[in-house]
C-alpha cells in the first residue's frame, strides 16, 4: 500500500512546478541577442538577397524559431518557449555542424550559437523548476512546426536547385 501511495504522488507532482517562471538577467541577454541575430537574418535575406517572404521564410527558418521562443519568453509560457527551443535546436545547434564557418555564415554561425545558448537555459528552467507538462507540450508543438516546415522546405529547395548548397557554403 505504500509502494502505491508513493506512486499516486510522484505522479501528482510530475504537473507541478516547483515555481513559477521568471525572466533572470541571462535570460533578457540572451533574448536580446537572439532578437538582434534574427533583424541581423532578416535584413540579409529580405534586403541583401531580396528573397522575398517566402524565400526569406524557406531559408531562414532560425528568424521564425527565434520569434517563437521570443514569445513565449516575453508572455511567461514554458511551454512556447521549449516549442521555440525545439526549433532552434533542428535549425541553430544542428546548424552548427551544416553550414560552413566562412564567409557570410560567420554571423549565421553566430546566430546559431545563441539559439544553442537559448535552448540550454530553456533546458536548465525546465529541469530546475520540474516543468515536465510544459516541456511535453512544447516539445509537440515544436515536432509538428519541424515536420510542416520540413515539407514547405522540401519543395521549396526542389523548385530552387542549387540554392540549399549554396546557402550551406555561404555563397549566396
Amino acid at each position: 500500500m505504500q509502494a502505491v501511495s508513493q506512486a499516486k504522488t510522484q505522479t501528482a507532482e510530475i504537473g507541478q512546478e516547483s515555481a513559477p517562471f521568471k525572466r533572470g538577467v541571462l535570460g533578457w541577454i540572451v533574448a536580446g541577442l537572439n532578437a538582434l541575430a534574427a533583424i541581423n537574418a532578416s535584413f540579409v535575406f529580405l534586403v541583401q538577397m531580396k528573397a522575398g517572404v517566402l524565400g526569406w521564410l524557406m531559408m531562414n527558418t532560425c528568424t521564425p524559431s527565434i520569434v517563437l521562443y521570443l514569445a513565449g519568453f516575453l508572455i511567461g509560457s514554458p511551454a512556447i518557449m521549449a516549442a521555440g527551443a525545439a526549433l532552434m535546436f533542428r535549425y541553430g545547434t544542428l546548424g552548427l555542424f551544416v553550414f560552413s564557418w566562412d564567409g557570410y555564415n560567420i554571423f549565421a554561425q553566430v546566430g546559431h550559437l545563441l539559439m544553442t545558448a537559448a535552448v540550454i537555459l530553456t533546458i536548465i528552467d525546465i529541469v530546475k523548476h520540474k516543468r515536465w507538462r510544459q516541456m511535453w507540450i512544447g516539445l509537440a508543438v515544436g515536432a509538428v512546426l519541424i515536420v510542416i516546415f520540413a515539407i514547405a522546405q522540401n519543395a521549396y529547395f526542389a523548385a530552387h536547385p542549387g540554392l540549399i548548397e549554396a546557402l550551406f557554403n555561404g555563397t549566396y
